[in-house]
């Protein structure tokens, strides 16, 4: 299903496309949400400030979690450390919650990764259903691509090679790398935009967060929310995720990529 949120009639086709990388193309990294929302729940549930039902912070941890998505994880440390010191806790600093979690993620990963090597599955099992051919159709047409993640980006480069999908960016792979606060999603945009020659009505952004997407409309772009079901592979919408998406100006929603030629003659209105 194509869900046109906001009518749009682009004035020529789209040059440059910035794509998330989980959750929008990999599924490496399915689960992440749990598995950060239980990690800041086990610290926050004692303290004295936390007086909410379970259901109920579980809510508040959850949304600024998701509102967070796309940027560093540092951000979302540092916010869940801040709302510990002011629920009566004293937590540990933010790089510490956020090594924690980047080594069960990453532990995470390495078992889907195992599974690629040993061969019980296919490097296409591990990516959002469509994401190799609207790669390799974006790429047929002249669209110059590049990737952008809030995950480190020596993890995102390394993990788009075992997806074999790395050679469609040509070395445009950005994410948090030393400094992680210094990573922005909209710098990279920008970056890539004045390099090509270009303005925000050539650009293109898909993503499943809410910073990709803000960020692409910022800049006059057309935003493309993939709400993808990422656990189950159904096709279908996670509804979370559409809300999200469309709070943050996306102009479009779909659930994955396989029906991608449903969106192609607007999109390019010029044939190629």
């Amino acid at each position: 299903m194509t869900e046109i949120i906001r009518p749009f009639q682009l004035p020529r086709n789209p040059r440059i496309a910035v794509l998330d990388f989980d959750g929008t193309l990999s599924l490496l990294r399915a689960g992440w949400v749990e598995l950060m929302v239980g990690m800041m729940i086990e610290v926050l549930r004692p303290l004295p400030g936390s007086t909410e039902s379970d259901e109920g912070l579980v809510e508040f941890v959850h949304d600024f979690v998701l509102n967070m998505t796309g940027r560093a994880t540092i951000f979302q440390m540092e916010y869940f450390v801040n709302a510990a010191r002011e629920r009566g806790g004293n937590p540990e600093s933010a790089d510490v919650y956020t090594d924690r979690f980047l080594v069960a993620l990453n532990a995470m990963s390495d078992r889907k990764l195992a599974l690629l090597e040993s061969g019980v599955v296919t490097r296409d099992d591990l990516l959002v259903p469509g994401a190799r051919a609207l790669l390799t159709d974006l790429q047929s047409r002249g669209v110059q691509l590049t990737l952008a993640s809030g995950t480190p980006g020596a993890l995102v480069r390394r993990e788009a090679e075992l997806l074999g999908i790395d050679h469609f960016f040509e070395g445009r792979i950005f994410g948090p790398e030393e400094n992680s606060r210094a990573f922005s999603k909209l710098a990279v945009m920008r970056d890539i935009l004045a390099a090509a020659g270009a303005d925000g009505a050539d650009l293109l952004g898909l993503g499943d967060g809410f910073v990709e997407t803000e960020n692409a409309k910022e800049l006059g772009g057309l935003a493309i929310g993939c709400a993808s079901d990422e656990t189950h592979r159904s096709g279908r919408v996670e509804d979370w995720k559409r809300t999200r998406l469309i709070r943050a100006g996306a102009d479009v929603i779909i659930p994955d990529f396989r029906n991608w030629h449903h969106l192609t003659e607007l999109l390019f209105p010029n044939r190629v």
